[in-house]
């Protein structure tokens, strides 16, 4: 029998702001993705803003700083840009304003049809080197990175949480060589939605990899929720992917 004692979840990808095609109906503001949380069971969640992801970085980034102001349940993700071009300010000053407004983890949007960037050693390796020092996790989109991209970042950074969003379990013959071999990757799971994929996942790596993930207002909350829930494993395996895992991860952030 499936244990669905009530789970305490800590999601680690929502937005804030319009997206272009919802699969829910428009929720465009804070209040709207608290109704989707409290509709889903969510206790917490970890936020970006979508102007920062599909238009300015700084522009979105300050709309995310006022708009959850306040608000402990929401947690600020910042999208981020290489410093030379001027847009951000080199790490070395960019580092210090994250810490100032708890931002607890970061998002890059390198491709072409985004922000138009490397994330190579030479354009991004600075940057990258930066949140590596502080333990601030990086969150890369799947939909919007490669995975030698995210071989390269594991590789040259071996101290930086890297956390791979939006994976299906189409990625397993990805995800499964890069964790036999890093301790620094961690896998979001709003679209592993294949039969047996958690299960596997925890029963060859353990729990501590895996992170609960949304992916709201683009997709419904109680979908992640009932995939975790209904999982067959046992319920300490279920407790960590649901929030222990992140909040350990936020913990060792600016230490």
């Amino acid at each position: 029998m499936v244990n669905i004692q009530k789970l305490r979840f800590f999601d680690c990808n929502c937005s804030v702001g319009r997206v272009a095609y919802p699969h829910l109906s428009d929720i465009p503001d804070v209040e709207g993705l608290l109704k989707e949380m409290g509709r889903a069971g969510i206790e917490e969640a970890m936020v970006y803003h979508t102007v920062a992801r599909y238009g300015h970085p700084p522009a979105g980034n300050a709309l995310l700083t006022e708009a959850i102001k306040n608000n402990p349940r929401l947690h600020p993700v910042w999208v981020l840009l290489p410093h030379h071009t001027g847009e951000m300010p080199h790490p070395g000053r960019l580092l210090p304003e994250m810490e100032k407004h708890h931002v607890g983890a970061a998002r890059l949007y390198p491709g072409a049809n985004y922000h138009n960037f490397s994330l190579s050693e030479w354009c991004s390796g600075e940057l990258l080197g930066a949140l590596e020092e502080a333990h601030i996790p990086l969150i890369v989109d799947m939909d919007t990175v490669s995975w030698e991209d995210v071989y390269k970042i594991l590789d040259n950074h071996k101290q930086l949480p890297v956390i791979t969003a939006t994976c299906t379990y189409r990625n397993n013959r990805y995800i499964y060589p890069l964790l036999e071999k890093y301790d620094n990757l961690f896998v979001e799971l709003s679209r592993f939605m294949g039969a047996g994929t958690i299960e596997d996942m925890v029963e060859r790596f353990g729990s501590h990899h895996l992170l609960f993930g949304t992916n709201m207002p683009q997709y419904t909350g109680t979908a992640a929720v009932s995939l975790l829930t209904y999982s067959a494993i046992d319920r300490t395996a279920k407790q960590a992917i649901a929030g222990e895992n992140l909040g350990n991860l936020l913990k060792e952030a600016w230490k």
